[in-house]
């Protein structure tokens, strides 16, 4: 349930949803490569996925259903 997220935790989320990969996240969010990771750790859990491959999966998953993302 993204509505879980933290506001940093869902300022990393909406990059990846634009398709930012986690370096190019760090640098625009001006955070260490480390704190992404961790931002991500955190997002999987709650989301309960276990990989970028699986959170584009339910982000598209989440537009098909006509959800807010």
């Amino acid at each position: 349930n993204t509505k879980t997220l933290s506001s940093a935790e869902r300022a990393v989320f909406n990059l990846y949803v634009k398709g930012y990969k986690a370096k190019e996240i760090a640098d625009i969010l001006c955070l260490s490569i480390n704190t992404v990771k961790t931002h991500n750790k955190r997002i999987y859990m709650k989301l309960n996925i276990a990989s970028r491959e699986e959170l584009l999966l339910y982000v598209t998953m989440l537009k098909e259903l006509g959800k807010e993302i």
